[in-house]
C-alpha cells in the first residue's frame, strides 16, 4: 500500500473510530481499539486507561451527540503511524459534559495488514 492510500486509510478509521462510540457499535470498535491500547487525558484522570476500562466507558457511558475532525496530519513509519489532529465534539460521559476542542495524538499500528489503534493522549484546548 502506498503512503498515500495509508494515510487515505488511517484518516477514515480516525472518523469510522468515533462513529463506532457515537453508535455503540462495539464490534466495530473491537475491530478498531487494538490490544493493550491506553488512553491519556490529564483533565480527566492523572493514569491512562486501558483498554478494557476505555471500551467500558465507550459501551456504558460516553455519549457523543457530535464530532469533527478540524485538522488531521498523519505521519507514517513502515508500520506505525501517528495522527495529530484537532478535534471536537458535544459529548457527555455519565451526565458529566465533556464537549470541548482537544488536540488528539493517536498511534495506530499495522499487524497483518490491519491498522489498529494503539495509543491516544487528550488535552483541552478549549
Amino acid at each position: 500500500m502506498s503512503a498515500d492510500a495509508d494515510r487515505t486509510a488511517l484518516a477514515q478509521l480516525q472518523r469510522d473510530w468515533m462513529q463506532a462510540v457515537q453508535e455503540r457499535d462495539i464490534d466495530r470498535l473491537d475491530e478498531i481499539v487494538g490490544d493493550g491500547f491506553r488512553f491519556t487525558a490529564i483533565h480527566l484522570a492523572p493514569e491512562p486507561m486501558t483498554r478494557e476500562q476505555w471500551m467500558g466507558a465507550a459501551r456504558e457511558g460516553y455519549t457523543i451527540v457530535s464530532f469533527a475532525y478540524e485538522t488531521m496530519d498523519i505521519d507514517l513509519f513502515g508500520d506505525t503511524a501517528v495522527v495529530h489532529s484537532r478535534y471536537s465534539q458535544v459529548a457527555s460521559y455519565q451526565h458529566v459534559s465533556l464537549s470541548n476542542v482537544f488536540r488528539l495524538t493517536d498511534v495506530w499500528s499495522r499487524d497483518t495488514g490491519r491498522w489498529r489503534v494503539v495509543a491516544r493522549h487528550s488535552s483541552v484546548l478549549g
